[in-house]
């Protein structure tokens, strides 16, 4: 599958097409567009329609001062206690082999040589303002959720996604902002007792970013499934 920023009218294409991006224009995406996506992706199912999600968009004066403080901390090597933990520690096989190569891909179409380290933390804070895009949200959820409603959340997320795909825009879902939920509480009116669960960059993609031809590996069906009759 190659780069696309065409609109995708069916679901099998929006799939196909989309990738996580990481670096988009500044151009406005029309309120319309943003509140159809939404919207309709509150269609989403969760177990018991618990609807478990609380969902912070941020865009313009709100956004700027919001990568601001990101990228001033992250620059600074100011750490935090994330919400989660991104991966289990150690990794194992076949995982610890998929994420590996996915960085070197990545890497290695931005010209940043592994012995780089601080070029590749420079790029890695890239997160710390939604790669450029002019949509940043942070999705929230109740700290007494469990596993079941984790889940729920990344439906929703898959949903706002696809239907990105549909109207021409593409994303980049971050769980890298629980590293950073102080940024999130002091900017966003987040209630009490309500944690970060995961960020998404929403926009058009720039088409002339080598870091935007990435569409990584994924695994053959008979590796990751089994047939039963």
């Amino acid at each position: 599958m190659s780069f696309t920023t065409d609109p995708t009218p069916k679901v099998s294409d929006a799939i196909l097409s989309r990738l996580t991006v990481r670096d988009f224009l500044d151009t406005p995406v029309p309120e319309a567009t943003l509140t159809t996506i939404l919207t309709t992706a509150l269609r989403s199912p969760s177990g018991g329609n618990l609807q478990p999600w609380n969902i912070h968009v941020m865009q313009g004066d709100t956004l700027a001062r919001f990568n601001a403080v990101a990228m001033e901390r992250t620059l600074r090597g100011d750490q935090e206690e994330p919400t989660f933990r991104a991966y289990p520690s150690p990794l194992w096989e076949p995982h610890r082999t998929w994420r590996y190569k996915l960085g070197e891909d990545m890497y290695a179409r931005l010209g940043i040589p592994r012995e780089d380290k601080i070029g590749r933390l420079r790029w890695f804070a890239e997160n710390a303002r939604f790669f450029g895009a002019p949509i940043g949200m942070i999705i929230t959820g109740d700290a007494r959720l469990e596993m079941p409603q984790h889940m729920d959340i990344g439906i929703l997320l898959q949903s706002m996604m696809l239907l990105a795909r549909e109207h021409g825009l593409h994303t980049a879902p971050q769980g890298w902002w629980r590293n950073w939920p102080s940024v999130c509480h002091e900017t966003l009116d987040i209630a009490e007792g309500q944690q970060v669960m995961v960020g998404l960059a929403m926009g058009y993609a720039n088409p002339d970013a080598p870091v935007n031809s990435l569409y990584s590996d994924r695994a053959e069906l008979s590796d990751v499934a089994k047939f039963y009759s």
